[in-house]
């Protein structure tokens, strides 16, 4: 797909699938801003990139902070005169019920899950505009659709993106701004590893091997392969597509 003349942020952009997405966005032409609390790792990844002729810019930010997400925009916009895509990825993965979870770990997991992708479009959306549309991929989950016992916060954070997505898709349209929706199955991530350490007591590896036989398609998930769906809606080939919410589940979904 070409993305020359197009400008892209992806919120989580260091590691996992928002990582994917940047280097396959950057490859593919677009101009990358890498948005993570994760300094370190990405400006490592913004180096990377620009080794190799990419046009990426990192910007450190928390999107649970307002000013961080508004400096996000900023920064996109007096680097690179503009903001076409926005990949809302940022996310976090906590364990626990209604009666386990702490009311912190709750209001985190929606804070950075939910309210993160309000903060960073509500600053976004205005740029879009004065470029006469855009499009917006915002990155649930299964546990959106269909869940598991001891993952109350996480499901309840990512049902709310779905039906988010579906609201701003009508609220924007006529403007020209596609909003879409992507909800990964298990994905070998970091954060899927750790949930793993988390849920096993040391026996990650089990626990992986475990997730691994539940799947249809007997495997995990890659980060690229979901990066590949996002990419696309972003993409002019998807013009006619908003409001919409796509499994990326190794057919996970179909079981339930």
């Amino acid at each position: 797909m070409d993305f020359h003349n197009k400008v892209a942020i992806v919120t989580g952009g260091a590691s996992g699938i928002g990582r994917a997405c940047a280097l396959a966005l950057a490859r593919d032409g677009a101009a990358v801003v890498v948005a993570d609390k994760d300094g370190p790792t990405t400006r490592a990844l913004v180096e990377g990139m620009r080794s190799w002729g990419g046009r990426a810019i990192a910007c450190v930010a928390d999107v649970t902070v307002e000013q961080d997400a508004a400096r996000i925009a900023n920064e996109t916009v007096a680097a690179f005169d503009g903001i076409d895509i926005l990949v809302n990825n940022a996310g976090i993965q906590p364990q626990g019920t209604v009666e386990t979870t702490s009311l912190e770990t709750w209001n985190a997991t929606l804070a950075v899950n939910l309210t993160g992708i309000y903060l960073v479009s509500h600053y976004v959306i205005p740029e879009m505009r004065r470029r006469g549309g855009g499009s917006i991929v915002n990155v649930s989950s299964i546990h959106g659709l269909v869940t598991a016992p001891n993952m109350a916060a996480y499901a309840a954070s990512k049902g709310g993106v779905i039906a988010l997505s579906r609201t701003m898709a009508l609220d924007f349209a006529s403007e020209g701004i596609r909003v879409n929706c992507v909800c990964p199955g298990v994905v070998d991530t970091p954060m899927l590893r750790e949930a793993a350490r988390l849920a096993s007591a040391g026996r990650s590896d089990e626990t992986l091997k475990q997730w691994q036989h539940m799947q249809p398609l007997g495997r995990l998930g890659t980060p690229e392969e979901v990066a590949e769906m996002i990419v696309f809606l972003a993409s002019p080939r998807a013009s006619f597509i908003t409001g919409s919410v796509y499994s990326v589940d190794g057919g996970l979904g179909a079981r339930f």
